[in-house]
């Protein structure tokens, strides 16, 4: 990616081994701006002040903040800008959290985890490793700054460049990407991701994370964009591909899990969770790291939501626990 465009991806530096960098987009001008800096942690900052400082900026430089979605390694690094000044922009859904307690959002997520079969220690677990838990005090300056809301069919500027907004949540309730549409290129977040598949889970029982996010692909596989850039890794040469390989990976999913249910169901999603067979290192479910257990667990949970929206699962409640069975049985 040149300057000479007007924009530049800037690896920062995140403390998370898995992805080891966020793509920051850096556009020059009068008002230089930011899509998503990245992570509030000491080394990611300094990542991010010398990538400035080498294109000639500072912190305060920057005077805008567009947050593709509020995940702590895309939203957080936000907080030490707005402080320096910058206005903070998001997704409406996302800022509508932001502006509030971000910490019931994953408050929520722990009591449906409970809810659904999840031991009590191990949930404890979850919540002491969760970043986003870990970074409340960073989610507290973004709310005493206050993020503005964007909302489909926006505009923002940003360097040279007038961006449209598309909502595509999912990912997180309100994801959003932002779009050229006579260059036919889009900023993506974490809506479609390279070699990675983006994580989806249930933050709320009559939510449907996975029906939004599959019809957020659908809209990207029919915009017809050249490139995509994404939240991390190399931009997407075909994002209309990338978007149907998402769909096809989330079916299988599907019907993998619908499969669990037949053979062995009723079972609590948490016990559904230990059976999907997860593109991960490790062998056992023992050997899951605790935030990985929250991963997997929310996004089972929005599997079987899903199902259950299509009326092919149902959920009963039996002692102090849901569980899951093919519906009609």
């Amino acid at each position: 990616m040149q300057s000479s465009q007007g924009f530049e991806r800037l690896q920062v530096w995140i403390p998370i081994p898995a992805l080891g960098h966020v793509n920051s987009y850096l556009f020059h001008g009068e008002d230089p701006s930011i899509i998503d800096p990245g992570m509030l942690s000491g080394r990611s900052i300094l990542d991010l002040t010398r990538s400035l400082a080498k294109r000639g900026y500072k912190l305060p430089d920057i005077g805008r903040v567009v947050l593709t979605h509020f995940h702590v390694d895309h939203a957080t690094g936000s907080a030490i800008l707005g402080l320096e000044g910058a206005e903070i922009y998001a997704g409406w859904r996302d800022a509508w959290y932001l502006n509030r307690e971000f910490k019931e959002y994953v408050e929520a997520a722990i009591v449906l985890f409970r809810q659904h079969g999840a031991p009590k220690s191990e949930v404890e677990l979850m919540v002491k490793s969760h970043p986003g838990m870990r970074l409340g005090y960073a989610y507290e300056a973004l709310r005493e700054l206050g993020v503005k809301p964007l909302r489909e069919g926006d505009h923002v500027r940003l360097g040279q460049w007038s961006l449209r907004v598309v909502e595509t949540p999912g990912h997180s309730p309100g994801s959003i990407i932002l779009v050229d549409d006579n260059e036919r290129i889009a900023f993506v977040g974490d809506t479609i991701l390279p070699g990675i598949t983006p994580h989806v889970t249930l933050h709320d029982p009559d939510s449907d994370p996975l029906g939004d996010y599959l019809s957020s692909l659908r809209r990207i596989a029919d915009m017809e964009l050249r490139i995509a850039y994404p939240g991390h890794r190399d931009p997407i040469i075909n994002p209309a591909e990338r978007a149907l390989e998402l769909i096809r990976h989330h079916e299988e999913r599907l019907q993998e899990i619908l499969e669990v249910l037949k053979r062995e169901g009723p079972l609590t999603a948490y016990e559904v969770a230990k059976r999907v067979r997860w593109r991960v290192r490790y062998s056992s479910w023992e050997e899951y790291p605790p935030a990985e257990r929250f991963f997997a667990l929310g996004e089972t949970l929005a599997h079987l939501r899903r199902l259950e929206v299509e009326g092919l699962a149902e959920r009963v409640m039996r002692m102090d626990a849901y569980y899951w069975r093919p519906a009609g049985v």
